[in-house]
Order: structure tokens, then C-alpha cells, then sequence
């Protein structure tokens, strides 16, 4: 591990000094394709967009060029795109001449991924996809590049392809008929962008690890929770306020019925029992006297 380092740091310093070797012999690009820039990285521009993106998305940039060849063989030459998404190196004596061709044309195209293959596997798009294409002047053929293995530390060997990503890629990918071929890459985490050297140019990719896209947590669950917990609220208030008014109820009757004990006779004077007058009494006495036979005396 402390051997890989270095190396990798090496390998990075080297590929730096043979772009900006290569941009300086060429008088290129007016953009490096490496380390361009102190502030951070535009916008990404998206052939396909994403929904949240699509309002605010710039159409990305094609890219075209040419360079002279000749029995001295290639010379240095890259052609990036103008917004600088995408980027194609090739070293001196990268392209293979070939007799009675004069010069080089290479294009790139931006694509749709989505529309090309289906994505690595257990991997996502990061980006768009970028075809990558030369031919011959005048004959229209493809381009040949040297057939030699390509790593990160053979750079002067083989031709270098740049892409600028969207947001997390972790590998490079070149299309060799349906299927993704991953390129030997390094990545520039700072400018957002993945390089990697081959030996054959097509369409490349980045990709990285599948996108979390969290969707929004549905509010059926709080709307239930909040609903049953407003019920049992007022459940709870209405059963308080009938306990309540039950013990109100019978305290006040409690009272009243111990009122009524001891509280005097409310009934009026002239309903109450009177004692039987005197006078009364003595003539209901001298009647009967009257009335009884003598032989009862």
C-alpha cells in the first residue's frame, strides 16, 4: 500500500507534464483538459437531463478538429469540446500513418447513455456519453492508434481520453460492441473529471455507484398519527368533562338533600294542623251532655 502511493502520484505528475508538453507543442485547446480552473466546475450540460435539472440545463458541446500527418508520422494533437466535458489526447506518433493520408479528422459527439447500452453492471451513468471518432483524410477510414497495452503509466504510448462527470463516477468505460470495457482511469475529484489511457477510440462513459435517490417519505403515516391522536385528545377532554359534571351533579345533590333534613317546614300558615280553639271545644262537650240518654248518667 505505501508503494502504490507513490506510484499513483507519479503516474498523475507524469500524465500532467505530457498534456500540458502536448498542449503547449500544439497550441490546442484554450482550455487544459486537466486541473482547468480554481473555482469550482460549471453546471453539467446533459444530453437527457434529469427531471429536477431539466429546467435549468445547457445542451452540451460537440467537438471537431483536424491535424496533418505525414511519412514523419503524427504529431502531438487534442481536441477537447468547448464547454469542456470532453476531451481526446493523442501523443506524438499516436495515430499510425498510412500511405497517401494527409491528415486526421476527430469529432466528438455527446450522447445519450441511456440510449446506447444498458450500464454496467451495478453502476449508474454519470454523465453522457461521448463518441469519440477519427478517420482518415482523404479516404474516410478510421483511424488506427498503436497497439500496445495501455496503463496509467504508459501514457506517452497510447491516447488519452478526458470526460468531465456529473457528480460521483468511480470508472471509465469504452463501448466494444454491446458491451462496456472498463479503461485503466484516475480521477481529478477537484475538476470532477476521469481519465483513463486506450488504444482504440469509440464511445465512453463514466459511471459510479448507484444514486440514492431517496424518495420523499409519504405523509399517510403522519396524517393517521396526528388523526388518531387529535381523536383520542377529544375523547379524552369529552369523558373529563361528563366525570366532571357527574360529580358536580352529585355534590349539589348531596347538599340539597342534606339541606332539605334541616331545613324548617316551608308549608304556608294556612295549610298547617291549628290547635282546636277553646270555645269550640266547650260546645262539642255541653252537645254531646245534651244528647246523652239519662239512663247512661
Amino acid at each position: 500500500m505505501r508503494m502504490r502511493r507513490p506510484a499513483v502520484g507519479v503516474a498523475i505528475a507524469a500524465l500532467y507534464v505530457v498534456v500540458a508538453q502536448l498542449s503547449f507543442r500544439g497550441g490546442l485547446a484554450p482550455t487544459r483538459p486537466l486541473y482547468d480552473g480554481t473555482g469550482p466546475p460549471p453546471p453539467y450540460r446533459w444530453v437527457n437531463p434529469p427531471s429536477e435539472l431539466a429546467a435549468s440545463n445547457t445542451v452540451p458541446s460537440p467537438g471537431a478538429g483536424s491535424t496533418p500527418i505525414g511519412p514523419k508520422g503524427s504529431p502531438a494533437y487534442n481536441l477537447n469540446t468547448d464547454d469542456g466535458q470532453s476531451s481526446i489526447i493523442f501523443p506524438p506518433d499516436g495515430i499510425v500513418v498510412l500511405p497517401g493520408q494527409t491528415s486526421v479528422k476527430v469529432t466528438i459527439k455527446p450522447l445519450d447513455p441511456a440510449k446506447v447500452a444498458s450500464p454496467p453492471p451495478n453502476l449508474d451513468y454519470d454523465g453522457n456519453a461521448y463518441d469519440i471518432e477519427g478517420v482518415y483524410q482523404p479516404s474516410g477510414k478510421p483511424i488506427q492508434i498503436p497497439n500496445v497495452v495501455c496503463s496509467l503509466t504508459n501514457a506517452n504510448a497510447c491516447a488519452t481520453v478526458v470526460l468531465r462527470y456529473a457528480f460521483n463516477a468511480t470508472k471509465l468505460y469504452r463501448l466494444d460492441g454491446r458491451t462496456w470495457t472498463e479503461v485503466p482511469s484516475q480521477r481529478a475529484t477537484s475538476a470532477l473529471q476521469i481519465y483513463g489511457n486506450t488504444n482504440k477510440v469509440g464511445i465512453f462513459v463514466a459511471a459510479g455507484p448507484h444514486a440514492v435517490n431517496k424518495k420523499p417519505k409519504s405523509q399517510t403515516g403522519n396524517i393517521v398519527a396526528f388523526a388518531v391522536g387529535l381523536v383520542a385528545i377529544l375523547v379524552g377532554t369529552f369523558l373529563a368533562r361528563v366525570r366532571a359534571s357527574r360529580k358536580r351533579r352529585a355534590r349539589e345533590a348531596a347538599k340539597s338533600k342534606k339541606g332539605s333534613k334541616q331545613a324548617p317546614s316551608k308549608q304556608p300558615p294556612s295549610k298547617q294542623a291549628k290547635p282546636p280553639k277553646p270555645r269550640k271545644e266547650a260546645r262539642q262537650r255541653r252537645k254531646e251532655q245534651e244528647e246523652k240518654p239519662w239512663w247512661r248518667d
